[in-house]
């Protein structure tokens, strides 16, 4: 057992033990309820106790309707299958973009029923949300229904459909707008008109239809057909295969060949492939057995299912009384088993119960059926008395609405959905969710001026469904190419695809409701429209020249961007935003400009930010390779050069033309060994005109090679690992010339004259770029006050709560994505033991002196919630903090205006959410002035 499983099951009992008197109660009342009955059939005509039973069945629906109301909802994903339905009936087809021919929806027959209504003039959230309702009230009357007519005895009181009237999970999918509550009708009607005359036909054709309204019903159907063998196995005569009515078979099979079979080509030939697409965004064909027995095991737990499972079992042991009661018990075990295998080896749902609600009418039906049938022969009083006992406590519990999973919760991968959209007011409709209301304002935002841009969606049902935009499903439901996409961990189910921003661009998405592209480029995406901000996954430019002409609408000018980009930041900001803009102005008149701007700046000759190296690049060996992951410290983006093996020798040798020597300086950081046979050198003219070795230790270090007298000459860069010995290898990161506008001695010269620059990006970026001897940094060195490296905390420090751990360290946390713009130095990292952990680190107070302070942040973008900040007088008067990302950069808290007075620095964590952590790197005091 799980730990996921012993925690349901302790806090199952643990509601049980609380609400022991209402369970006592509840078990007594069917008990009573078990009595009257017997007193009933004796006392009371078979008029009467038909109109008993009727008055019954109906107080049953009552009871149903009153508690399905107090719960009434529309789940999101039933939006979906609105849209597609109003599509149909737009005449655009069953599409849930115009023109886009993918099946995101999984129950065709639910879905073309509301588009008939919609094509009638109904409104499809009404007729989705009252057809689940009417649904529900019609198995609640067929459960009753089937039980009377296949029972044994006189019957007044329907338990069965009482009992599931009463089943919070049962009622509570009595709404929602999805095919649920109709295939749980069919599902049981398939099991009463099984007794009527030519039953197997109509059976199958039943099931056929759960089939077309939910294709994973083709399971039940095949359980039907088997209950059919095991009552001819049965009740058939002479030897074993020819027990087998084959004709009834045939009867039953009809329907699969002449509607299901057409239905299913068609589908096929239309849409393209096998299966639904939400199979493939599911992963359904794959098993996940661990999530899947987490989701039995909730709800055994929530349903009673714990005691009336088992009873079930018991009670279809013995020989049935007849064909009928032997047909619908083989077929709600088999269901039960076979059905509810599959769900447990998909992974069940990220709605707690959903799938497995449709099995509750058959079980209830086959247990009540064969419970009749058991107490009826029980000669011995005590017997009975025990039975009823066992009976009444089973229904019990399975009554009780055990709710382990709050309001908005998300709790084993599981949540209560009828939570998150409940039904506020039902003339006009609406239901209480931001996506509605978000759905509704890009309509007016957008549809209503004629603007109609592809919009990007993870939950795309009421937000599709309101804003009627063209939309990407981020997460693959409606996208054929995302939902094929190969899973790569076992997550919440249905929510473990999704599409690269890379990938959500050539899908055609245009803008998105959060910044795809992170909190790093959130500023640089962002566009606003009637006070409510997007974000733009591409540039689009007939998209931005339309918004821009509404009036207060803001967009992003990408070419301010980028020359402040060239003139004022650090050189790996500008290698980051590279790729960036490269996707982001797909389209754009002005986009070769802009990147020729940035490429310019950045001077490279080698980046290995490519997979591939550039054309004038030679190798010779297998040793150098280009490496991508997490960079080591000194290095910069995601890819380098390495010759450190993991085994063996990695010597080699990469010759890099350069045509024309068009700068005073050639810079790069290089690592490694300290051995003479590891070694980068610039020939000219065949000759050795700079050489560079590394010099040990941790990290890459940074050389600057004065280009001055070679100035326009043709060169070679030669990086070579001569060293045969095995671990020992150079690191390469980063050649590029310098001196250019925007460039770290460019900015400097301006810092000395006293221009505006960032002091944050400009002081890291020379301990970055230039040697340890170099002017220039000594220079900027000069204007530290004081530096704390965090190797160790400064005297005088405070650790309070948990997030921070015992105090710094030098990696991720397991489960943590790895952390990168550090150096490899200690940090604070508050995500010990995880994101729900709060706490806060005080450093020891000192007089300001006016500088800024210069921190390394990263983390969580909540600033109100995970920052470090500066405190003056015990308010926090400046704050910075991270971009939802593992990545430390540099940042600034001006202090000019608290000049002499006493602060601390302060890292806070008080916040349990996603990305509820902060990281804090060293910390650098810089003197007042320039």
């Amino acid at each position: 057992m799980g730990a996921a499983q012993r925690e349901i099951l302790g806090e199952t009992f643990g509601f049980l033990s609380t609400h022991l008197p209402l369970l006592l109660g509840l078990a007594v009342l069917m008990a009573v309820a078990i009595a009257a009955e017997s007193l009933l059939r004796r006392g009371v005509g078979e008029r009467g106790r038909r109109r008993l039973f009727l008055g019954l069945v109906g107080a049953a629906v009552a009871l149903g309707l009153t508690l399905a109301w107090q719960v009434l909802w529309l789940a999101d994903d039933a939006f979906i299958s609105f849209r597609y339905a109003r599509n149909l009936a737009r005449g655009w087809g069953l599409v849930f973009n115009q023109g886009e021919w993918v099946e995101g929806y999984t129950n065709f027959l639910w879905t073309a029923l509301l588009g008939g209504l919609g094509w009638l003039g109904a409104d499809i959230p009404y007729a989705g949300l009252f057809g689940c309702l009417l649904c529900f009230a019609a198995a609640l009357v067929a459960v009753a229904v089937t039980v009377r007519k296949v029972a044994v005895g006189p019957q007044v009181i329907p338990f069965a459909a009482l009992a599931l009237a009463g089943s919070a999970p049962f009622y509570t999918f009595a709404s929602s707008g999805l095919e649920t509550m109709p295939l749980a009708l069919l599902g049981v009607v398939a099991m009463w008109v099984s007794t009527l005359r030519r039953g197997a036909l109509l059976a199958g054709l039943v099931l056929v239809l759960a089939a077309m309204t939910r294709p994973d019903f083709l399971l039940i159907y095949g359980c039907m057909g088997l209950a059919l063998v095991v009552e001819d196995l049965c009740f058939g005569e002479g030897r074993f295969l020819r027990r087998i009515d084959w004709g009834r078979l045939t009867a039953f099979a009809v329907p699969f060949v002449f509607v299901y079979l057409p239905y299913f080509m068609i589908r096929w030939r239309v849409y393209g492939d096998i299966f639904p697409n939400t199979y493939y965004a599911k992963s359904g064909g794959l098993s996940y057995f661990r999530q899947g027995s987490v989701y039995l095991f909730h709800f055994m737990a929530t349903t009673g299912g714990w005691i009336w499972l088992p009873l079930f079992g018991l009670s279809l042991a013995g020989r049935p009384r007849d064909r009928n009661e032997t047909r619908l018990r083989a077929f709600a075990l088999l269901s039960a088993l076979i059905y509810g295998g599959y769900v447990v080896k998909v992974g069940g749902d990220f709605m707690e119960h959903r799938f497995l609600v449709p099995l509750l009418p058959l079980i209830a039906v086959a247990a009540e059926i064969s419970l009749r049938h058991h107490l009826r022969r029980l000669r011995s009083p005590g017997l009975a008395l025990a039975g009823v006992a066992v009976v009444s406590l089973a229904v019990a519990v399975a009554l009780l609405p055990i709710r382990l999973i709050g309001p908005y919760q998300l709790r084993w991968m599981l949540a209560a959905e009828h939570t998150f959209y409940p039904v506020k007011k039902l003339i006009p409709l609406r239901v209480g969710s931001g996506y509605v209301e978000e759905g509704e304002a890009l309509h007016r935002a957008l549809v209503e001026r004629g603007l109609r841009p592809h919009l990007v969606g993870a939950a795309i049902g009421m937000l599709g469904y309101y804003s009627d935009l063209p939309l990407v499903d981020a997460l693959g439901l409606t996208n054929r190419r995302i939902a094929h996409k190969r899973i790569h961990f076992r997550g919440r189910p249905g929510h473990e695809k999704g599409g690269t921003v890379e990938e959500i661009v050539e899908e055609g998405g245009i803008l998105a409701g959060w910044p795809m592209w992170g909190e790093r480029w959130a500023s640089a995406t962002r566009v606003e429209i009637d006070g409510r901000d997007l974000y733009f996954v591409r540039l689009d430019s007939e998209v931005s020249a339309a918004i821009e002409k509404i009036p207060g609408a803001k967009v992003p000018d990408p070419g301010a961007q980028v020359r402040r980009l060239v003139r004022e930041r650090p050189r790996e900001e500008v290698l980051e935003a590279l790729p960036f803009y490269r996707i982001f102005l797909q389209g754009r008149p002005d986009r070769e400009a802009l990147l020729s701007a940035l490429e310019g700046r950045l001077r490279s000759v080698l980046d290995f930010e490519e997979e591939e190296l550039p054309p004038q690049t030679t190798s010779f060996g297998r040793g150098l390779k280009r490496v991508s992951g997490v960079a080591p410290p000194g290095a910069s983006g995601t890819g380098w050069l390495s010759s450190l093996p993991d085994r063996g020798d990695g010597t080699g040798r990469l010759e890099v033309t350069i045509p024309s020597l068009d700068a005073d300086e050639l810079r790069f950081v290089l690592g490694g060994a300290a051995s003479e046979k590891l070694t980068v050198r610039l020939l000219v003219e065949g000759a050795v005109a700079r050489e560079a070795r590394p010099q040990g230790g941790q990290g890459l270090s940074p050389v600057a090679w004065s280009l001055a007298e070679l100035r326009g000459r043709q060169a070679t860069l030669v990086i070579e690992d001569a060293d045969p010995a095995p671990g020992i290898g150079l690191l390469l990161d980063g050649v590029h010339f310098g001196a250019g506008m925007g460039d770290v001695r460019e900015r400097l010269a301006r810092w000395r004259g006293g221009e505006v620059d960032d002091p944050a990006a400009l002081i890291r970026e020379a301990e970055r770029l230039l040697p340890g001897d170099d002017p220039d940094r000594l220079a900027i060195g000069e204007q530290v006050e004081a530096r704390w490296t965090l190797a160790a905390l400064p005297e005088g420090t405070a650790l309070l709560g948990e997030a921070f751990g015992r105090g710094p360290i030098r990696h991720a946390i397991p489960g943590q994505r790895d952390i990168s713009g550090g150096n490899g130095g200690a940090l604070l990292n508050s995500y010990q033991p995880g994101d729900r952990a709060l706490g806060r680190v005080e450093f020891p107070e000192r007089e300001l002196s006016g500088g800024p302070i210069v921190v390394l942040v990263g983390g969580g973008a909540s600033c109100s919630k995970t920052y470090v900040g500066l405190e003056v007088d015990g308010v926090v008067v400046k704050r910075v903090c991270g971009k939802n990302d593992e990545t430390l950069r540099p940042m600034t808290l001006d202090t000019a205006k608290w000049k002499g007075r006493r602060g601390r620095l302060v890292a806070v964590d008080e916040s349990k959410d996603g990305w509820g952590h902060i990281l804090l790197g060293d910390v650098i005091f810089l003197r007042p002035g320039r």
